[in-house]
């Protein structure tokens, strides 16, 4: 089944043949490159998306294909590579007919919410005039320069990716509207009338001080909107041992702990001279089993901390010498704190999900494996992919660009569903890119207890000094040299092989 219920497909991709021969006969041809990451962009949004496109590259007859006919008709969306040979193939027009019929009949039609299920991606600068009839009111996305005639975009180049992520957005927004438009029966009968409630999970919100007040209450209120059980760590001016009993209490009933810090360590403890509500708040955090995140304003500077024994404290938890036990410290930007509490909420659920998922599965399930990538060595990725699904290993595809702790989301959602690792290095210049990568996986692997899991770092061409790959030294990460001209071989990729597939969890 595909994403969006009743289909078996989300995506049919119509193109002409011709349009995916590639100029230099050393490269693959473009329409091939535009579903490799079109699909990889879609599946960092759903693993359940589904895309039917011809890949065989075969001339077709002019008699419509009764398979192609029965695609179109399991498909909830149509993307048209639309080229300047696209309106004089006959085939084409076709298959724009028939799934222009098929989606004016259906309940949906034509249109979901105010966009198109017919989306044209120009290769080449085409006039509105010489659109097809069908296209008519849809807004296309140009992979194409700006030169007069439009050459498509080169998959390396900037505009490419920018398109790339305008076309994705645009197909999450027409997903998100199918499913406000779309109950599938099966969810009718399955689903009791009582199913909708309250999210089971609970996040304890400890005390701010006066200042972070109605920043917390107003997270508090979008987490609540979320489904968010929510448990505030507000004192009631409650003597020390009563206020420890009741917020250990508190904290072990919920599944995600908060702590949202600032400069002023707010008010005493009744009773104490000295102790403070926030600062033994987070201390009873600390030496429990629940998950903690402790976040501070990245503007807040403790040289201005007055209280010393709190800037001492505000210190120690940044660099993590307070406790032996595991807590996640950020530094962020108030505006992104109810999106980042509900992220690690999901990571922590995820988590949870997992062990229970262990527990029931069998000891002979296959084993998922993520393969972590720079775009810029998309290609050999791409091939090393096409080796392991050969050899039926579950992969997860998970490309990447940029600043490595930017976009180190993608990274942890993936790291709760994978056992084993596998970060490919090609590029010289990507060497502290993947260092970055490897001791970020490792300090979460470390924050889940999960000890002794294996971390591969796959080196490809040009050849390189293994001994330069300091991270390797860890006990954890293994090295598979790959950087010669000539074939991997085979002895390697076997070895490679058995360890990616040996239980030794």
């Amino acid at each position: 089944m595909a994403l969006i219920p009743g289909y078996e497909y989300d995506i049919f991709i119509s193109y002409v043949h011709a349009d995916n021969e590639s100029e230099t006969f050393e490269e693959e041809g473009w329409i091939d490159q535009f579903y490799k990451y079109l699909d990889t962009k879609l599946n960092k949004h759903s693993k359940n998306i589904k895309i039917w496109w011809d890949s065989n590259n075969l001339d077709r007859s002019e008699v419509f294909d009764n398979s192609i006919a029965e695609a179109i008709d399991k498909s909830a969306i149509m993307i048209c590579l639309y080229s300047r040979l696209y309106p004089q193939s006959e085939y084409c027009k076709k298959e724009l007919d028939h799934f222009y019929k098929k989606v004016t009949k259906e309940k949906v039609g034509l249109t979901v919410g105010n966009r198109s299920r017919i989306i044209p991606v120009f290769m080449s600068n085409i006039p509105h005039t010489d659109w097809l009839d069908k296209l008519t009111g849809t807004s296309g996305f140009p992979f194409h320069d700006n030169d007069d005639y439009g050459d498509p975009l080169k998959n390396t180049s900037p505009e490419f990716s920018t398109q790339m992520i305008q076309l994705r957005n645009a197909l999450v927004r027409i997903f998100d509207d199918f499913s406000k438009e779309i109950t599938p029966v099966e969810e009718q009968k399955i689903l009791p009338k009582e199913e909708k409630k309250d999210n089971d999970f609970t996040i304890f919100m400890a005390e701010v001080n006066d200042s972070l007040i109605d920043r917390r209450d107003g997270i508090i209120a979008d987490l609540k909107e979320k489904g968010y059980k929510i448990i505030t760590g507000d004192p009631s001016t409650s003597d020390a041992e009563t206020h420890d009993s009741l917020t250990k209490e508190a904290i072990d009933q919920s599944q995600f702990s908060v702590h949202i810090l600032g400069n002023f360590p707010g008010r005493k403890i009744s009773g104490e001279t000295e102790a403070r509500y926030i600062q033994r708040q987070t201390e009873i955090g600390l030496e429990s089993a629940t998950p903690q995140l402790i976040w501070v304003s990245r503007g807040t500077d403790f040289n201005k901390t007055e209280n010393k024994e709190y800037q001492q404290f505000l210190r120690g938890l940044e660099n993590a010498t307070l406790s032996s036990k595991k807590y996640e410290f950020v530094r962020g930007n108030e505006g992104e704190l109810a999106m980042l509490i509900d992220d690690y909420a999901k990571q922590v659920q995820q988590a949870h999900l997992q062990k229970i998922s262990e527990q029931k599965n069998s000891k002979g399930a296959p084993i998922k494996v993520l393969l972590d990538t720079h775009t810029d060595d998309f290609k050999q990725a791409f091939n090393l992919k096409k080796i392991l699904n050969d050899y039926n290993v579950d992969l997860i595809f998970n490309p990447e660009d940029g600043d490595p702790q930017e976009n180190i989301k993608s990274l942890y959602s993936n790291i709760s569903e994978a056992k084993k690792f596998i970060f490919l290095y090609g590029n010289e210049t990507h060497k502290d890119w993947v260092d970055i990568r490897v001791k970020n996986t490792l300090k979460k692997l470390m924050d889940y207890d999960r000890y002794g899991q294996d971390i591969f770092i796959y080196v490809t061409p040009p050849e390189k000094d293994m001994e330069s790959i300091k991270v390797a030294q860890n006990p954890m990460v293994k090295l598979v040299d790959h950087s010669h001209n000539a074939p991997i071989d085979q002895s390697i990729l076997e070895a490679f092989l058995n360890d990616l597939k040996a239980e030794n969890l």
